[in-house]
């Protein structure tokens, strides 16, 4: 019985078994009607006993498929059919769940958590785009990159990028903007092998990169210092010629047909002094089409042969007469040539030119003051011209006054721009500069009377204007200014005027050096940054010749007053700012000649006021002056400071230097107890300039000091 049991029960699992496999063989590999014949020929012939026994499928169950299973009495689904199964599940819920927007029951499908990265710049969530798909590197990005670079400082590392930059950022217009930036860097030699370097890669030059290499070299001021760099500017206006004659042969109305680019050479030839190259660069030019000489040309003409002046042995009368050629040329092309229209830097230009040469140089510069920039000369009011006055054509115009030797048309035009309106070109737009060109004019008229009165009063002016003006930190006056006020105050033996003018320069009351002044310490009056100027040599010195014109001997008194007071020793020291020694040779060998005025103005000072036994006077005054006067005798003799022991008193000016420094240092509490105490010993070795005094009260070493004498003066030229 159990045998029959387990027969029939394993015939039925065969029949379902061959019923699966039917169904599975019609989906998925044959026909409907040839998977029906098979299973019909399979149950014919095979015997029952072998269909119980062959094993046809796998009879695991799985656990991804529970929920489909059978009944116990059904048989399992082959595996790979499960797995079939289970894929095509798959790909149908992840379809579905796309169209869900990614979301079944409110959660997402995917558990995966994203990648965290220990970088910051680096982000799972975005994807890295693909290079089919990046953008690549353009030319005008790479020109700002190097622009960055250069601007900063590092022109190597803009070099570098340029020459590894990919070929197709690179083109003529980029090497152009780093040869640019290396020529306002002043690497002109690196401008020159980039340019090499350019021609090389296959970049051909246009006319842009000639003019942009001309301007920069343009911008060499001593050019005995580059040699190389003008043979250089040569070779390139050679090339420059080659490409002109390649472009007039394929194509005559290229736009790059342009003589733009030999302004800048004609600069340079006029900076480097080759006069005649320069006009025969000019020759050269055609007389008609793009390549005749514009107004770019004739003001670098006009420019040019001021600067090379001095290669001809005519000089300035020869460049006057070009001048006056070269401008009546510009004014015949300009009637068929707009682009040759002469501006506002062509006149400031041939003002300039014409201010060396004759009377006709002369009259044709003030036609071209009165016709462009409205200024008479016969002192009509003034009018509009062609162009607004700015302060560079002024300043041309003043300075063609005084070298022309017209003086008084510097105060007249000072004059018409007072009254002209800002539109045009107001007082607003005068500086310091201008102001001293009127100074100089004043100065070289040589009318004494009034002189320094109007000098102080144009000071005042130029204060009140530093105050209410739009143009007051340009007008404010500098010491060049005083300078020039207190020598229009000597030639006028104007005193009073040149007391006016030291109170404003320096704060000080001058009030407070006359003969019965009751303060004890001259008052002195605290300006802002800059308006407190102390004195120097050639001031001193004008002021106290002032005094000696008057031969007012109380004016003497109260010049020779301020003189001790300020001191002599520090009026000849170098002027040091944090230890730097920051004054020029000019500045060095200008307070070396005017100390020695000064000294020999101090000198014929006190043999006047201690004449006739003293008795014009104080005893205690008379002292201290003699001690002045005995300083610049020592300071006449020994050669503008340096003595004949010269070694030896250097050494005693830097201890003394030393001595000093550690008084400051003592005084700010900066130095040690050791250093401090190391250099008294040496400060106690020099006396102040009251000791110094007392000792010549008592007549004590009188050698001494005569050297103390020399050693200030060593300092003052140290």
């Amino acid at each position: 019985m159990l045998r029959s049991a387990t027969r029939a029960g394993s015939s039925k699992s065969t029949q379902f078994s061959l019923k699966a496999f039917s169904t599975w063989l019609n989906t998925h590999h044959v026909p409907n009607t040839t998977a029906t014949e098979i299973i019909d020929t399979l149950e014919r012939s095979a015997p029952s006993s072998s269909l119980t026994t062959r094993r046809c499928a796998s009879t695991r169950a799985s656990r991804y498929r529970q929920a489909e299973e059978p009944t116990e009495s059904s048989a399992p689904i082959p595996r790979y059919i499960r797995r079939q199964q289970l894929q095509k599940g798959a790909s149908t819920e992840a379809s579905s769940s796309k169209k869900l927007n990614g979301h079944v029951g409110g959660e997402p499908m995917s558990s995966k958590k994203p990648m965290v990265y220990r970088s910051k710049h680096l982000d799972s969530s975005t994807q890295a785009t693909p290079k089919s798909e990046m953008r690549l590197l353009e030319p005008h990005i790479l020109s700002g990159r190097l622009k960055k670079l250069c601007e900063s400082g590092k022109v190597d590392d803009a070099v570098v990028m340029l020459k590894n930059a990919p070929l197709d950022a690179q083109n003529t217009p980029v090497w152009n903007t780093l040869i640019w930036e290396t020529l306002k860097a002043e690497r002109y030699k690196l401008a020159y092998e980039l340019y090499v370097d350019m021609k090389r890669r296959g970049f051909s030059p246009t006319t842009r990169t000639f003019q942009t290499f001309f301007t920069g070299l343009a911008r060499i001021d001593d050019w005995a210092m580059f040699p190389k760099q003008l043979a250089n500017a040569r070779s390139l206006y050679e090339n420059y010629q080659r490409l002109i004659e390649s472009i007039k042969q394929h194509d005559p109305k290229d736009p790059d047909l342009s003589s733009d680019p030999l302004a800048g050479y004609i600069r340079i030839l006029g900076k480097a002094g080759q006069y005649q190259e320069l006009f025969d660069v000019y020759y050269a030019l055609e007389k008609s089409g793009p390549l005749a000489p514009n107004k770019f040309i004739y003001t670098a003409m006009l420019q040019a042969i001021v600067a090379a002046q001095g290669d001809t042995v005519e000089g300035s009368v020869k460049v006057a007469a070009d001048a006056r050629l070269i401008w009546t040329q510009m004014i015949k092309s300009s009637i068929k040539n707009p682009n040759a229209a002469p501006d506002s830097h062509a006149a400031v230009a041939a003002i300039t030119a014409l201010a060396g040469g004759n009377k006709m140089d002369y009259e044709l510069a003030l036609n071209i003051i009165g016709d462009y920039y409205g200024l008479q000369a016969d002192k009509s009011p003034s009018r509009p011209g062609n162009f607004v006055l700015g302060p560079e054509a002024l300043n041309a115009i003043l300075r063609f006054c005084n070298r022309s030797q017209q003086y008084a048309l510097c105060n007249n035009f000072f004059q018409q721009m007072k009254k002209r309106p800002e539109a045009t070109g107001g007082v607003t737009i005068m500086d310091r500069v201008h102001m001293e060109e009127i100074l100089k004019a004043e100065i070289a008229l040589g009318e004494t009377t009034g002189m320094g009165y109007y000098a102080v009063d144009t000071l005042e002016w130029m204060l009140r204007q530093e105050i209410t003006a739009a143009n007051g930190p340009k007008i404010r006056p500098s010491l060049s200014t005083y300078h020039l006020v207190f020598q229009a105050c000597w030639r006028a033996a104007d005193w009073n005027s040149a007391m006016r003018t030291f109170d404003l320069m320096t704060g000080f009351h001058a009030h407070d050096f006359k003969d019965g002044a009751v303060v004890a310490e001259p008052r002195f009056d605290q300006r802002g940054p800059g308006k407190n100027l102390p004195p120097n040599t050639e001031i001193m010195s004008f002021l106290l010749r002032t005094a000696l014109i008057t031969k007012n001997r109380a004016d003497i008194r109260q010049g020779l007053r301020i003189v001790d007071y300020i001191g002599f020793e520090d009026l000849l020291r170098t002027r040091n700012q944090g230890g730097v020694h920051h004054e020029t040779m000019k500045a060095v060998k200008h307070r070396a000649v005017f100390g020695k005025k000064l000294a020999a103005t101090i000198i014929e000072a006190v043999d006047y006021v201690t004449a006739e036994g003293g008795k014009y006077a104080r005893p205690a005054e008379a002292r201290k002056w003699l001690v002045l006067a005995a300083k610049a005798k020592a300071f006449q003799s020994g050669d503008g400071g340096v003595s004949a022991a010269g070694e030896q008193y250097r050494k005693t000016v830097a201890e003394k230097e030393v001595a000093r420094d550690a008084a400051e240092e003592r005084g700010r509490g900066f130095a040690s107890k050791a250093r401090s105490s190391a250099r008294e010993g040496g400060a106690r070795k020099f006396a102040t300039r009251e000791g110094a005094s007392r000792k010549f009260e008592e007549g004590e070493d009188r050698p001494r000091r005569r050297r103390s004498a020399s050693q200030s003066n060593e300092e003052a030229l140290s």
